[in-house]
């Protein structure tokens, strides 16, 4: 087994005109390719670094080009992107996984292998070590920026935002982690599915922000995979900081789960990949429970909220006391 510390930088449509829409929506076409093999105590064994030549973005984005250091010039003479996938290939090996910061990496490099009329089933079992690192060394659920994590393990990090020294950072994090239980424990502590999806589909739209696309998703009926009948996500609620839920029936009465992915998509936008798993009772569970703590969250809520506007009553009529003395 190999393990692949993966981190890919990419360029963007400039604008909403120059985005590619076929064979998919490309939101981010790979301009660099940044990879670390770990031996079985997770310490750097083999080091890859790509620049790759985009097809279609060939102009930089400005931020993308000043967050980079990379201008357009930088990638006339760099590998097509069929060639640096097979550089990265031969550099896996065959049996392998992913290890990334972060969700983003894995569904761009699925965009541009089919983008390329390449075998996105190529793409490994993927593990985001922030979620390692929230566990066992932050104590928070929540995500952190690479940087952050590097800062608060006492580690001097390599440079930001090159894809190679992004994921040399990454490998630093790793020796502080218990790999091992992260592996065995990522189910729960990422909240996630592991069952494979009847049906995954990138929608074709990219919204304005988060709120809009939550607006426009719970009045969107849904086709069965199974019957064509119409799904209605009525309910929805977050499963984490990216992701939401939705229980739904079928006429034949099969119950559905609907997980929708929301993804950056330039500067402000938002796009959406949309899951649908045939509700075991596993799943159902896995629900229920996650319903169950966002409830507890909301009420936690509300309830601080009322106290603090019980303390700035309570301030404001000791405030007109002292001015009636």
């Amino acid at each position: 087994m190999n393990y692949i510390v993966l981190d890919l930088e990419w360029n963007q449509p400039r604008y909403q005109g120059e985005m590619v829409k076929s064979p998919v929506h490309l939101f981010g076409e790979i301009i660099q390719i940044g990879a670390v093999r770990l031996n079985k105590k997770f310490k750097i064994k083999k080091e890859l670094s790509l620049l790759v030549r985009p097809k279609y973005y060939r102009k930089m984005h400005k931020k993308v080009s000043r967050i980079t250091g990379l201008k357009s010039e930088d990638l006339t003479k760099a590998l097509a992107f069929p060639d640096a996938f097979k550089k990265l290939s031969r550099f896996c090996g065959k049996d392998f996984i992913f290890l990334t910061w972060g969700t983003e990496d894995i569904p761009i490099l699925r965009d541009n292998l089919k983008l390329h009329s390449l075998d996105s089933d190529w793409i490994p079992q993927s593990f985001d070590l922030q979620v390692f690192f929230a566990s066992q060394i932050a104590k928070e659920h929540r995500q952190f920026a690479l940087e952050d994590a590097i800062e608060m393990l006492g580690e001097k990090p390599f440079q930001a935002h090159d894809a190679l020294c992004d994921a040399r950072s990454t490998a630093i994090v790793c020796r502080h982690l218990d790999m091992e239980e992260g592996f065995r424990n990522y189910a729960r502590l990422a909240g996630d599915i592991t069952a494979p999806p009847l049906e995954t589909k990138e929608l074709g739209v990219t919204f304005e922000n988060r709120n809009a696309a939550l607006q426009e998703l719970i009045s969107s009926p849904i086709a069965c995979p199974r019957c064509s009948d119409y799904l209605y996500p009525e309910h929805m609620f977050p499963q984490n900081t990216n992701k939401y839920l939705s229980l739904v029936s079928c006429t034949d009465g099969e119950e559905y789960l609907v997980r929708f992915k929301m993804l950056r998509a330039g500067e402000k936008g938002v796009r959406v990949i949309r899951e649908i798993f045939l509700a075991d009772d596993a799943l159902l569970a896995f629900y229920h429970e996650k319903e169950d703590r966002y409830q507890h969250q909301k009420e936690a809520e509300r309830a601080r909220a009322h106290r603090k506007r019980q303390r700035k009553k309570a301030m404001m009529v000791t405030a007109l006391s002292l001015e009636r003395k």
